[in-house]
């Protein structure tokens, strides 16, 4: 595939971890900037903190597409209803990014990433005709994967009914395993419910995605947490539509989830405040020595702020 030409819009929720934030920006830019055009940059409505991260969007000025939604959804489910408006659907994680671009290829990602490597490059290079390309399921938690039966690489080679699967559950027990009754769709229990498309840093071909996911298509918006998890339900809807397949790529060697505690959840920070002070305290450490970043000083640039503070929805 000749991807020279290739251009990619990046998608990035931000809650809390400003510095964090910066380092997944900047070592994304470092190793893959040839390929990124605009980063769509959400300000989730509700920050731990007062969290700023002025001095990213001053540094990144150029490349930044601000935006703050008009609501905060954490983990509440969003009901396909309210997805018809665009305050609510504009509020879902990535969505915004997800209809304003205007490139093939959309970047996903969390804000807790360290790039080791052009990963872009490597999805552009392996993506062809798939959907999405990225790490498939939540392996560590399903009872088939515990069982040797299913993997990110075999999981459409595996399809259960449900009977089948609660009682595979039941033998080889997950941590999330009791929530597997109400999550999972008797009629449709495949994919998996732990099997998705893992958002912390996954490339969406938008070319194909878009038509199929609402406002335009059927499936619900990427970033609702409507089953077990974020992107579950989409990637069961957009198997079970068919015309739709995904590219299981391990990003371990380009990128590193979580980097500074190491753990698959990158959210326990959010909730042990020392964690969260020592995990900033250690990517503030990064910034300074491999980018020279020193907050003291940075400088808010007026201009720059009257503009981002004026983005309306369009």
């Amino acid at each position: 595939m000749e991807i020279k030409n290739s251009r990619v819009d990046v998608a990035i929720n931000a809650y809390g971890k400003p510095y964090q934030t910066a380092v997944t920006l900047y070592t994304l830019l470092k190793h893959s900037g040839q390929w990124i055009d605009k980063i769509y940059f959400v300000e989730e409505k509700k920050q731990p903190d007062n969290s700023s991260y002025q001095f990213i969007l001053d540094k990144l000025d150029d490349r930044i597409v601000y935006y703050k939604p008009a609501f905060w959804f954490w983990y509440n489910k969003v009901h396909k209803f309210f997805q018809n408006f665009k305050q609510y659907r504009y509020s879902i994680r990535y969505q915004y990014a997800w209809e304003k671009s205007d490139k093939d290829y959309l970047l996903l990602l969390h804000n807790d990433i360290y790039f080791t490597g052009d990963l872009v490059g490597e999805y552009l290079n392996k993506i062809g005709d798939h959907t999405a390309i990225g790490k498939i399921g939540q392996c560590w938690n399903c009872p088939a994967y515990s069982a040797s039966l299913c993997n990110g690489d075999s999981y459409t080679n595996y399809k259960p009914d449900y009977q089948g699967l609660m009682n595979l559950s039941e033998k080889f027990p997950g941590a999330r395993s009791h929530l597997y009754e109400a999550a999972v769709d008797k009629k449709l229990p495949w994919p998996l419910p732990e099997c998705r498309m893992n958002e912390y840093v996954a490339l969406v071909n938008l070319a194909k995605a878009k038509p199929a996911t609402v406002p335009v298509g059927k499936a619900n918006a990427f970033g609702t947490l409507n089953k077990l998890d974020v992107g579950v339900e989409w990637f069961s809807q957009l198997n079970n539509q068919g015309g739709h397949t995904f590219a299981n790529f391990n990003y371990d060697p380009y990128a590193i989830h979580s980097w500074v505690s190491l753990k698959n959840a990158g959210h326990d920070a959010n909730f042990d405040k020392d964690l969260y002070k020592y995990e900033e305290s250690v990517a503030l450490q990064v910034l300074m020595d491999e980018f020279g970043f020193n907050p003291e000083k940075t400088t808010l640039h007026s201009q720059s702020m009257h503009k981002l503070q004026s983005a309306v929805i369009r």
